[in-house]
């Protein structure tokens, strides 16, 4: 499935089959994994959930001080700068359980922010019983650039296994 010179340049999603399946083709594929690794439980389901872990793991690199005291909206700001500047790897466990409306933002975050930084952009894996909504729904609201439409930044910057 894979070789071990996979370079992790694009965000991947794996769909179908079982839960055990998709846990089994992750592991093959992390275990050429060179980068720093964060992974998000399979309990997260809101952007609440989310912004719990990246402050538990500091996820996040505020460019002001107020000694500590952020406010979820502060956070999610600072950690969408540090998700640019940072070249590691989220994992996603069983991504359908994710609030629809979370789940797509922080995907297109991450698929416009690694179209415009190819080089330090933090890619994800995400596991999904079916792609087929998801992805629908995710190529509506990526932006396009002066040079791609939606469609070319969805396939430039994801690679699908479908199992």
């Amino acid at each position: 499935m894979m070789d071990k010179n996979f370079t992790f340049k694009k965000h991947i999603l794996i769909a179908g089959k079982t839960e055990k399946e998709r846990h089994k083709s992750l592991n093959k594929i992390l275990e050429n994994n060179n980068l720093e690794l964060t992974r998000f439980p399979k309990s997260m389901k809101s952007l609440s959930d989310y912004l719990n872990v990246v402050q538990a793991k500091k996820l996040f690199s505020p460019f002001y001080d107020t000694r500590g005291k952020y406010n979820a909206n502060q956070i999610f700001d600072f950690h969408i700068d540090w998700i640019a500047e940072n070249n590691c790897l989220f994992i996603f466990e069983e991504f359908q359980e994710v609030e629809d409306k979370f789940g797509l933002e922080i995907t297109q975050i991450m698929i416009n922010n690694l179209e415009s930084n190819h080089d330090s952009a933090t890619k994800n894996i995400i596991t999904l019983e079916d792609e087929t909504g998801f992805i629908n729904s995710l190529s509506e609201i990526v932006y396009e650039t002066k040079y791609k439409t939606k469609d070319q930044i969805m396939e430039s910057n994801l690679q699908i296994i479908a199992l």
